[in-house]
């Protein structure tokens, strides 16, 4: 028994990383993307179209949101934009997928322009919509949720702006839209708290 515990320490041992060495990888890692940045994103028009699709969209927004509703919207938004945020950083890491084109080689896995300009803010328009009428709700996030995951995710493939590795869009439909469901029921029963 002895034995057998010596040898799992040792193995332990040498397979084990060191901070020292994990920080030297990083630093490799986030060098070569620093450069692979500007060699391949910088200036070149995908670049330009993700500065725009994230210029353009929070003015979209400011347009089309019901000002008198803004904080419950925003909330809205926020819990669909913070969970989907999470779970395309945990997607990327994982090499779900890849984002060729990035705004910054300085925020890490990212498109975020994505998740906030095709994602959040048409999902906060829906809710703005719909929030009253939950099978209204049900069913244009449904709708969102398809035109997401097999429209707007192939089209930006097809751009090289977003690479599968493992992953399929289709994976994304249902998604989407229970992301969109969960989100609506979190704020109807913060709104039913503050009615006491």
């Amino acid at each position: 028994m002895i034995l057998i515990i010596q040898d799992l320490f040792h193995l332990y041992v040498m397979n084990s990383i060191s901070l020292d060495q994990l920080l030297e990888v990083e630093k490799d890692f986030y060098q070569t993307l620093q450069t692979y940045w500007r060699q391949h994103n910088y200036l070149q028009p995908k670049w330009w179209f993700i500065i725009s699709l994230s210029a353009l969209s929070p003015i979209a927004w400011f347009f089309l949101i019901d000002k008198k509703r803004i904080t419950e919207i925003t909330c809205f938004g926020l819990f669909y934009g913070t969970a989907a945020s999470i779970l395309d950083s945990i997607g990327s890491n994982a090499l779900f997928w890849i984002y060729p084109v990035r705004i910054t080689p300085y925020i890490y896995p990212q498109f975020y322009p994505y998740d906030v300009g095709i994602v959040i803010i048409p999902f906060m328009i829906a809710y703005q919509r719909w929030q009253q009428d939950f099978k209204k709700f049900f069913l244009a996030s449904g709708v969102l949720a398809a035109f997401l995951a097999f429209i707007a995710e192939p089209t930006m493939e097809v751009l090289g702006i977003y690479k599968e590795l493992i992953w399929k869009n289709y994976y994304s439909f249902p998604i989407y839209w229970l992301l969109s469901v969960v989100c609506w029921k979190i704020i109807q029963k913060f709104k039913a708290w503050e009615k006491g």
